[in-house]
């Protein structure tokens, strides 16, 4: 149940949100100057996207902006194309670009309350520069606390990469590109591995443990899981749906385990769809809107079940658990868990990869539809299915 705080904190942060809101709604301000965050893609005019994007080439500015089609989630997702007078043209400065922002009172309740914005905006600012991965380029970031306004500017990798981006049900992942999911999620890890700055660098960091106690005070977590059993029984294997009761248990002690290290960042929400495929089929991330400080298998598992079918899972999971153990030594790291305590721990992962999508799929009519259900489905019958297949409760001694 929330507690007192954790209720007064939620009725706060709704009365903020709500009025800040109510205030641009009846104001419709749009921004000028790099003081002020712009509350949507709607509200970025010429000046401020000169300012954002155009403060290292003198004598540049933007002279036109095309913004593409809405698509809406937990955040708001929309490309836009920058026209540039001649002088950015000349710079090359980024014309196609990709930005995720929280302009309605869902989306700034949703993504301050479950403590997404920092992580994002620490992403684009630092920890890209720092980790030698595909991933987008981040061209502008930042959130204010205040109102909850947040807007995130990058590549639109779709065109500066010649992307595919694919969901669950269109994901063809082959053997090369497992293996280079495995080695980006290695490179990530090997980064921060042990770093015993982490959470003092950034402030913002939560343990997995500490995430799932937040998640069930401020979005009800606990409920959305007997709804998400409930709403996916037709994909959850029987002898998983007969001990739904045991899950928050097993998420606990899985929880536990990944909070207890050896301690990484780890990016915590690695499904298809935050992953695309380049021109030159290479394997970039983003969506970095989760991060957490915990296991980096917690990230391996949740990829594998997300990306490969189940039997291609079945097929590989041995070999690419192995195959990160070897990558995280390559890229650094002294003393990378044993080829048994890697599986082991691959086992205990399991429920985190279950929960994500029983927490989406038994969302309440209060919160953004984050998922269409048949993704949602789609990856509860593949976690579900790695849970019998990897026999996660005898792993977790339950």
């Amino acid at each position: 149940m929330p507690t007192i705080t954790s209720l007064a904190s939620t009725l706060n942060a709704v009365r903020r949100t709500a009025g800040s809101v109510a205030w641009e709604r009846a104001t419709r301000p749009r921004p000028t100057t790099l003081d002020q965050v712009p509350p949507s893609v709607d509200a970025l005019t010429c000046e401020w996207l000169t300012a954002a994007l155009c403060g290292d080439v003198p004598g540049a500015a933007v002279e036109h902006i095309a913004r593409g089609v809405k698509d809406d989630g937990t955040s708001a997702r929309r490309t836009i194309t920058v026209t540039y007078n001649e002088t950015g043209r000349a710079a090359a400065l980024p014309e196609h670009l990709f930005t995720k922002s929280s302009p309605t009172f869902l989306t700034r309740l949703v993504t301050s309350m479950a403590n997404l914005l920092p992580a994002e905006q620490a992403f684009y600012t630092t920890i890209r520069h720092q980790v030698d991965i595909e991933a987008p380029m981040g061209r502008y970031a930042a959130w204010d606390p205040r109102t909850n306004r947040s807007l995130f500017i990058m590549d639109d990798v779709t065109v500066t990469r010649g992307a595919r981006l694919d969901t669950i049900l269109t994901r063809e992942t082959t053997r090369e590109q497992a293996e280079d999911i495995v080695d980006v999620l290695a490179t990530l890890h090997a980064t921060y591995w042990k770093n015993p700055d982490l959470t003092t660098t950034f402030p913002w960091l939560m343990t997995p443990l500490e995430w799932m106690h937040l998640m069930d005070d401020v979005m009800m977590m606990q409920r959305n899981i007997v709804l998400g059993f409930r709403r996916a029984e037709s994909v959850i294997p029987a002898e998983v749906m007969a001990r739904s009761t045991d899950f928050p248990e097993a998420l606990r002690r899985c929880r536990t385990i990944s909070s207890a290290g050896p301690q990484t960042i780890v990016h915590t929400d690695v499904h298809a769809a935050n992953w695309y495929v380049t021109g030159e089929g290479r394997m970039g991330l983003f969506d970095w809107q989760c991060m957490l400080h915990g296991h980096g298998v917690q990230d391996v598992t949740y990829a594998l079940i997300g990306n490969l079918t189940v039997e291609q899972r079945r097929a590989w999971e041995r070999d690419l658990i192995a195959l990160y153990g070897e990558r995280l030594a390559h890229h650094g790291v002294a003393d990378v868990p044993s080829a048994d305590e890697l599986w082991l721990l691959h086992r205990q992962m399991v429920p985190h990869a279950m929960f994500m999508w029983l927490g989406t799929i038994g969302a309440s009519k209060l919160q953004p539809e984050m998922q269409k259900p048949e993704i949602s489905l789609a990856n509860l019958e593949r976690s579900s299915q790695a849970f019998v297949d990897l026999e996660v409760f005898a792993a977790l001694g339950m």
